[in-house]
């Protein structure tokens, strides 16, 4: 007889790249919105034991503080237990000396003011359905900002926390985009894929971590299109987004299709299952993609007033 029976099944959700917009904004996008409304409906109905969301709760939460309250009180009010780490939507994305969406120790401090610590670590469960789960921002690796050291400092100390019979990790950036042992992509000439992924030494790194403490699954967002690569024993799920797909045609295994993840814990394994969006809308919003300096941004659009005020990096 499989002991693990009598140990009680429970499930979580992993969303990501919701990207929560507002018409206060020099840019809105309703569908994205709409598309949100849908997947938090879903997953109440699932009735998930705990939400991990993956990053990017917002469209400009580096510069507008509003969105990330607003965000906030959305993920705060869904009636179950919800633990979320930041995107590049929030932070900036990986450090670059050349790049003007690079994570910025003010954005990071914006985001702590309002959602608190960006790295966190607990247990859930009993017996062999026991898992640790640990997030973090991973745009701090590379970066050169005095909170690199902090989170360096509290990652080599996780070896000291008890174990699971599980263990998932959550970042926002894929660890690799193609394979695990690919060199790094040019910033200029592959400047996409260097996007949406980490350096490799910063990938060691982690994976070195990772190993030392039990890693068992990886769930990572910010491509926007669904993947799962088994390396070494470990599972790596990139997740789907809510609010609009991309790259689904670079894998022949990819899926760009909106939705999110539901993983079931039960009989001491975690077995993963795809829903996608009941509904996906089409409605048509405002103002430019991309990522606009402050300055090139025109505020005056917004369709509900007063607009916001972007914090500035002084602020």
């Amino acid at each position: 007889m499989n002991n693990s029976e009598n140990y009680e099944s429970w499930s979580f959700v992993f969303a990501t790249d919701i990207h929560i917009g507002s018409l206060r904004s020099y840019r809105f996008q309703p569908a994205w919105n709409e598309n949100w409304k849908t997947a938090r409906s879903q997953i109440q109905q699932r009735r998930p034991d705990l939400v991990l969301v993956g990053g990017d709760m917002t469209r400009d939460g580096s510069t507008h503080v509003e969105e990330l309250v607003e965000s906030k009180h959305d993920l705060e009010t869904m009636g179950m237990p919800v633990h979320v780490i930041p995107g590049n939507h929030e932070v900036g994305n990986k450090w670059s000396p050349d790049s003007s969406v690079a994570i910025r120790s003010e954005y990071l401090h914006r985001y702590q003011e309002v959602y608190g610590a960006s790295e966190w670590s607990f247990v859930q469960g009993t017996g062999p359905n026991t898992v640790r789960f640990t997030g973090l921002n991973a745009f701090l690796l590379g970066s050169g900002l005095p909170e690199e050291a902090l989170l360096r400092a509290w990652l080599d100390g996780l070896e000291r926390d008890s174990r699971a019979a599980h263990h998932v990790w959550m970042i926002h950036p894929s660890m690799f985009v193609d394979r695990f042992d690919e060199a790094d992509f040019d910033s200029v000439t592959d400047r996409v894929p260097w996007y949406f992924g980490l350096n490799q030494v910063d990938r060691e790194y982690l994976w070195d971590v990772m190993r030392r403490t039990g890693v068992t699954q990886v769930l990572s967002g910010h491509i926007h299109c669904r993947r799962h690569v088994r390396h070494a024993g470990v599972d790596f799920y990139l997740g789907p987004a809510t609010a609009f797909p991309q790259w689904g045609e670079r894998w022949p295994d990819g899926d760009a299709t909106l939705g999110f993840m539901e993983f079931t814990v039960s009989e001491g394994a975690i077995t993963p299952e795809f829903v996608p969006l009941d509904r996906v809308s089409d409605q048509v919003g405002y103002g430019p993609g991309g990522n606009p300096p402050i300055e090139g941004r025109d505020y005056s659009v917004a369709r509900e007033q007063p607009a916001f005020k972007p914090c500035r990096d002084e602020d």
